[in-house]
């Protein structure tokens, strides 16, 4: 069954009124594009899917950002930088600005300060917008 194949009787079920049906297309659909994913890419289509350029890419995979499967040529996990485009897309959301948006992501690409105690979940709640604006003491 093609992905071609499953959109159709997608859009037969909802032209028909039939919501549960377009439901389990749906559903098929998921199932038929998850097969499709590469399990790995190269470095250069991991770039332009952060939007960052290489040399941004391999330091991120030395220091753990990204899950790297082979090293010469480095390839790269591709659900680790789906995960990392979202948290991306998260930060660039949520922050005011550039300058906030940089020292994020250098926190965050900082293994040694996300090992402190409590580092993740400041981390993690910052990238779910659970924050508090700070006040001048």
């Amino acid at each position: 069954m093609t992905l071609e194949d499953t959109l159709h009787r997608t859009e037969d079920a909802l032209a028909n009124g039939t919501v549960e049906q377009a439901l389990s297309e749906l559903q098929e659909t998921q199932h038929t594009i998850a097969a499709m994913r590469p399990t790995e890419i190269d470095v250069a289509q991991a770039a332009t899917a952060l939007d960052v350029s290489e040399p941004t890419v391999r330091a991120w995979a030395r220091r753990g950002l990204l899950d790297i499967t082979t090293e010469r040529p480095m390839k790269l996990a591709f659900t680790s930088v789906l995960e990392l485009r979202r948290d991306l897309q998260r930060l660039r959301e949520t922050a005011s600005s550039e300058k906030r948006w940089q020292s994020l992501l250098a926190a965050a690409a900082d293994q040694r300060e996300l090992a402190e105690p409590g580092a993740r979940e400041g981390f993690a709640e910052a990238i779910a917008g659970n924050t508090e604006p700070l006040t001048p003491a």
